[in-house]
């Protein structure tokens, strides 16, 4: 049996990838004289208030940010709304013929292993090389989306059990 990275086989019609082949990890840009909401961590997770600015980088709406600075590293966000990029972001651009959400459930299925292998020592920030080197196996789309369907229904199981325990 042929290895391929660590998976012994693909099923036909696969490909196995890097990450970096998949989604780039990009600024947003620099715009000044607009009031926007500064789109940091703790404002994301709804711990606070957004903070009003009148430049930085700018993120639209329902984009997708990873936390690239701090314990937290490889964490991703979807903004619902637009505003400026908080400055331990990068916005996570995921190539148009990906289905984002099965690029989204690769990248969780590897946050631990992005968290544990943090560089830096004052900061720890995502190591990025890593992240980029991610192998990635593709099914065709129609099967990406029938896979994060099959994720998702399996979490809505899970979580209705935990809700009647």
């Amino acid at each position: 049996m042929k290895r391929i990275g660590h998976y012994t086989q693909l099923p036909e019609g696969w490909v196995l990838a890097p990450m970096q082949m998949l989604c780039s990890l990009i600024d947003g840009e620099k715009v000044n004289g607009k009031e926007l909401p500064y789109l940091d961590v703790k404002s994301l997770r709804g711990e606070r208030g957004f903070k009003s600015m009148t430049s930085g980088r700018y993120v639209p709406a329902n984009s997708l940010m990873i936390l690239v600075d701090g314990e937290n590293s490889g964490e991703v966000f979807r903004t619902e709304i637009e505003g400026y990029q908080g400055s331990t972001f990068k916005q996570l651009y995921i190539n148009e013929n990906m289905f984002a959400d099965y690029v989204l459930h690769i990248i969780n299925l590897h946050r631990r292993t992005l968290r544990e292998n943090k560089i830096g020592s004052a900061i720890p920030h995502l190591n990025k090389k890593l992240f980029k080197a991610i192998e990635v196996p593709i099914p065709p789309y129609n099967e990406q989306v029938k896979i994060v369907a099959a994720i998702n229904s399996v979490h809505n199981t899970l979580n209705a059990i935990m809700g009647n325990l």
